[in-house]
């Protein structure tokens, strides 16, 4: 039977002699040569070290002895470079300016953007204050996909404010609400699960859940009565069923949004912020400056790659892309691209 060796014991004992026994060796000293030499030189660069130490990490008050006689060193130059530490108090870093540029220069750059890439685009973008816009195809009817969602938000609120719907009533999910495709996280709540209608509202502005849309519609009593809704405020390309819009309508809805013309001030800030920092923000977001709020629908079907909203700029503006038709990828990289162009023609 084989006994282990206590971890701990010298790993010198290495020898063995009788019947299991060990014999541990007994080390000699070992010799030194010059020894009293030896501590008398270890004395001295001792007190060497402890000197140089003193002279070149003591403080300048307490090095009352100048050491003129050093030879001056220089590493690879011909000048003494000195390093001088930056005060606290120093001013803070120049603010990085943007390159403003021009209505002109605006379009013809986004129009230079969009020269040789695939699919049908469509821009719409104005100043809230001043109404200055720039504008491409902005009445061409194309899929909206997702971007419908904001006219079901803002029905949903202004019934909200006509007390047409309790925000607090609880629902409780069907299996007949599931839909064979669709986005967000209602769609994998089992049969019962309750949630409020505010609950379901966040849902659709966040995570642009489909599902949540499609109960949102159901509670304001169907798709007709939205569609009437939604043709009252001038939105006459718009169409709920067929997730269709254009550019120009969905500016105007923001517009009018941000200007407190369809919603009270609660349910204003309640649509702004299920709107912001949402799970997309590569789109329209990725072309303005950090810290600026964009608030903002998108949408994205297969070649469809959309979005909407008001940038809070100092100088707030509206600003839509639509994208019918278009290769994914590069549309996904064009969208900040034309964001930015305009950041800079209007962004403050």
């Amino acid at each position: 039977m084989k006994i282990m060796r206590r971890l701990d014991q010298d790993l010198r004992e290495k020898d063995y002699s009788g019947e299991g026994e060990t014999e541990i060796k007994k080390r000699r000293p070992r010799k030194t040569i010059g020894e009293e030499g030896s501590r008398k030189q270890t004395l001295i660069v001792l007190a060497i070290t402890i000197g140089l130490g003193l002279f070149f990490y003591l403080p300048t008050q307490f090095k009352l002895i100048k050491f003129n006689w050093l030879p001056k060193l220089n590493f690879g130059g011909s000048e003494v470079i000195t390093i001088e530490k930056t005060k606290t108090e120093s001013s803070p870093p120049a603010e990085i300016k943007t390159i403003k540029t021009t209505k002109e220069e605006t379009l013809n750059l986004i129009k230079n953007l969009l020269a040789d890439k695939a699919g049908d685009w469509a821009i719409y973008a104005e100043d809230v204050k001043k109404k200055e816009n720039i504008k491409i195809n902005q009445d061409e009817v194309m899929e909206a996909a997702s971007v419908i969602k904001l006219p079901v938000l803002t029905a949903y609120y202004k019934a909200v404010d006509e007390k047409k719907i309790d925000p607090a009533k609880i629902y409780s999910m069907q299996d007949r609400d599931r839909l064979i495709y669709g986005t967000g996280s209602l769609q994998g709540q089992p049969t019962g699960a309750e949630f409020s209608y505010q609950q379901i509202a966040d849902l659709v502005g966040k995570e642009s859940d489909n599902m949540g849309a499609q109960l949102l519609i159901n509670f304001l009593g169907g798709a007709g009565v939205v569609q009437k809704t939604v043709n009252g405020w001038g939105l006459q390309n718009t169409l709920i069923n067929d997730d269709k819009s254009t550019v120009k309508d969905m500016a105007n809805l923001w517009g009018q949004i941000y200007a407190g013309k369809l919603l009270k001030a609660a349910s204003k800030q309640k649509l702004l912020e299920s709107l912001t920092d949402t799970i997309l923000e590569t789109r329209i977001t990725a072309g303005v400056p950090g810290g600026i709020k964009v608030r903002h629908k998108f949408g994205s079907e297969i070649g469809t790659v959309n979005d909407c909203g008001v940038v809070e700029a100092t100088n707030p503006y509206v600003i839509c892309i639509f994208s019918n038709n278009a290769n994914d990828g590069e549309a996904e990289t064009l969208m900040p691209q034309i964001s930015q162009a305009v950041w800079k023609w209007l962004g403050k």
